[in-house]
């Protein structure tokens, strides 16, 4: 073991100690971290004197992006517009004034008739026979009361027996003629000019005494029964031209023969008649017409149905930007449709009324405006006085998505909307008052129900049976066909300023 040891003592002492190499680079690279580390630092440190040259921050909101196109108002027919059924103007029935049995018929079902005209003859019988005795027995009466007056010229007759000859002369007179009026009864003439209607007659045919055989209908003129509101009641007079629309298609013109002066209680409505001419006699009665009557000009905008929004208290109105580059909400009134759009009264004279965006801007709102690019030229409104079309508004009643005509209802991004936050919902043109296009949208509609005091459950945009009963119980405050079925009578009404609240 010494051996060993001191032989690695002798190694050790014979191998070269290595030279130690000069620290020059160690500091060097302490000093290059320690002035990367003072830059980095710097900036919290030695923060810059100046921030002049950084670009300010923008805090605020910027202005909401709408367009906007302007609308001027033009002057329009403004009407008041009903629903009825048209009548005869006169509906006679035809009775055999005598009994008997029938052995001639003159005309048949549908044909149209002159007034006193035959149309059927009922057997004489033993007419002839008791004719024949009636006058015999006259012609004794007649002679006895001659011989009997005779004597009494000469004395050989009293007073007494002249009266009572008398008297059974007159009685054989009034035999003779109750027969003869008999016999003439036994032919059935019309009683009126028109078209023969419910007649079925036949040879052979035994008919009772005052038994109705049929009936005349004169269908010149026609008459249409409508309802009025008792709002609009004091803007129609008798004598005012009407234009009456038929579910046929035709159209005529007319005229208000009466207004009543009793409101109907149930209804609060008004019974008015109007009269038609129908010299043809082409058109038939009891079928269904509306009416639209005139009642003043107004001045109006022509809008797209889709740009319609509601207020805070559910009042159907339009979205503009005021001067000030403000949202302004104008309350709106329907006038009147036509095909691609309608018209309303109510907003100022000129407006701009936002295109685009309306749906995510509230009243009071800043916005900035893009003016729309020029559209077509508003079309004039309609001199005519024709009724537009009376399809439904309303199609299809599928929980999930309603479809209203055949666009389907879809809304705007959002959670919870308000009243003044209205998504534009559908591309609708409220009809005849009315309204008419593609459709109405159920929730604008259940919003203005409830806004007029009518509950229709939770507002989801689908027609169901809460829905349904408001809306029957507004066509019953409204004198309309109860229903519960969305018409174009339902919205004329519904969408006016002087819709009834809700009682129930």
């Amino acid at each position: 073991m010494s051996e060993n040891r001191k032989t690695a003592e002798s190694e050790t002492a014979t191998t070269p100690k290595p030279r130690e190499p000069r620290s020059w680079s160690g500091w060097i690279a302490a000093l290059f971290v320690l002035a990367l580390v003072g830059w980095m630092g710097s900036g919290y440190y030695y923060p810059a004197a100046s921030t002049d040259t950084e670009a300010p921050r923008n805090t605020e909101r910027q202005p909401f992006t709408v367009e906007a196109f302007v609308s001027r108002a033009r002057t329009v027919t403004e009407f008041v517009a009903s629903e009825g059924q048209v009548s005869p103007d006169r509906m006679t029935p035809v009775r055999a004034k005598v009994g008997g049995t029938v052995e001639d018929v003159a005309v048949a079902k549908g044909d149209f008739v002159e007034e006193g005209a035959l149309i059927a003859r009922i057997a004489l019988d033993d007419r002839v026979a008791q004719r024949s005795q009636a006058e015999a027995e006259l012609a004794r009466r007649q002679g006895e009361y001659d011989r009997v007056s005779g004597l009494a010229e000469r004395g050989y007759a009293t007073a007494a027996q002249v009266e009572a000859a008398q008297a059974e002369l007159a009685t054989a007179r009034a035999a003779l003629a109750a027969i003869a009026q008999t016999t003439g009864d036994t032919e059935i003439r019309a009683p009126i000019t028109g078209v023969l209607d419910n007649f079925d007659l036949d040879l052979g045919e035994f008919v009772a005494a005052s038994a109705e055989v049929g009936t005349v209908i004169d269908n010149d003129p026609l008459s249409v029964d409508i309802q009025i509101p008792q709002q609009s009641v004091g803007r129609v007079r008798a004598g005012q031209q009407a234009a009456v629309t038929f579910i046929t298609g035709e159209t005529r013109e007319g005229t208000v023969r009466y207004v009543a002066a009793n409101a109907d209680a149930a209804t609060r409505t008004f019974p008015v008649e109007i009269t038609i001419a129908n010299p043809e006699r082409d058109i038939p009665a009891g079928i269904s017409a509306q009416v639209r009557i005139p009642v003043g000009e107004i001045p109006a905008h022509f809008l797209s149905a889709a740009l319609l929004a509601l207020g805070p208290d559910g009042t159907l109105g339009v979205k503009a930007v005021g001067e000030d580059e403000t949202v302004v909400f104008h309350p709106i009134k329907l006038v009147r449709a036509e095909t691609d759009g309608i018209w309303v009264s109510g907003p100022p004279e000129t407006m701009r009324v936002i295109s685009v965006g309306q749906g995510f801007v509230s009243s009071g709102e800043t916005v900035r405006v893009i003016e729309a690019d020029p559209t077509e030229e508003v079309p004039a409104p309609d001199p005519s006085l024709a009724a537009p079309d009376t399809s439904p508004l309303v199609q299809g009643d599928e929980p999930g998505a309603t479809t209203i005509g055949s666009v389907e209802r879809s809304t705007l991004p959002g959670a919870e909307q308000t009243a003044d936050d209205q998504p534009t919902e559908i591309a609708s043109l409220l009809d005849t008052i009315g309204v008419s296009g593609e459709g109405l949208p159920v929730r604008l509609l259940q919003q203005r129900l409830i806004a007029l005091g009518y509950e229709v459950g939770l507002v989801d945009g689908v027609i169901g049976e809460s829905t349904k009963e408001a809306i029957r119980q507004f066509q019953r405050s409204n004198g309309l066909e109860v229903t519960g079925e969305v018409s174009a009578a339902l919205a004329m009404a519904l969408f006016t300023d002087s819709a009834p609240a809700g009682s129930e």
